[in-house]
């Protein structure tokens, strides 16, 4: 019996050795974990970003297709309608509650952009374009821009990397009525 007791017994060589690898073991684990942590959430930040552009893009374009199917280029219902979204903007779209939107119902006369009715003042330039391509003269049409600022879930982990905010803009141009 009392040989197979000694079989189990650790001479003082082999016990420091244990207690070595036990603590290279934890700062292994340390820095593993640290490292997973960072790519996980780094996963998540892709994700959520994918989200919400893919988001944005089906925003835009709905609400443009629903002034634009709904009031046929007319501008004081446009404008009633472009209010009641925004009023019902957080019930819309709730994930992206803080959207900023702009909305416009414009005409195209004499090669130009006029009469822009809404929350925009102006169409920006890559919208004027796609505008001037997509419609005649005399034709009727909605522009929707959404604008959304996204913060990652780690703050202070992002900023070391330059990454603490991202503006996802989304944008769409609807024909609205055809004389």
């Amino acid at each position: 019996m009392r040989r197979s007791f000694g079989l189990f017994r650790l001479s003082r060589r082999r016990h420091g050795l244990l207690r070595d690898q036990r603590g290279v073991a934890a700062i292994e684990f340390a820095l593993i974990s640290t490292a997973m942590f960072a790519l996980l959430s780094g996963a998540v930040d892709v994700t959520q970003a994918i989200t919400i552009q893919r988001d944005l893009n089906r925003f835009t374009a709905e609400v443009a297709q629903a002034i634009a199917g709904s009031c046929k280029g007319a501008a004081s219902c446009a404008a009633a309608a472009m209010e009641t979204i925004r009023a019902r903007q957080g019930s819309i779209a709730p994930k992206l509650a803080a959207i900023q939107l702009g909305i416009a119902n414009f005409d195209r006369a004499n090669n130009r952009i006029e009469n822009i009715i809404g929350t925009m003042t102006y169409l920006p330039a890559d919208m004027n374009t796609q505008a001037l391509a997509m419609m005649a003269n005399g034709d009727k049409g909605v522009a929707v821009l959404a604008t959304y600022t996204h913060q990652p879930i780690i703050l202070g982990l992002a900023d070391d990397w330059g990454f603490s905010t991202k503006n996802f803009t989304a944008k769409s141009v609807v024909l609205a009525a055809r004389p």
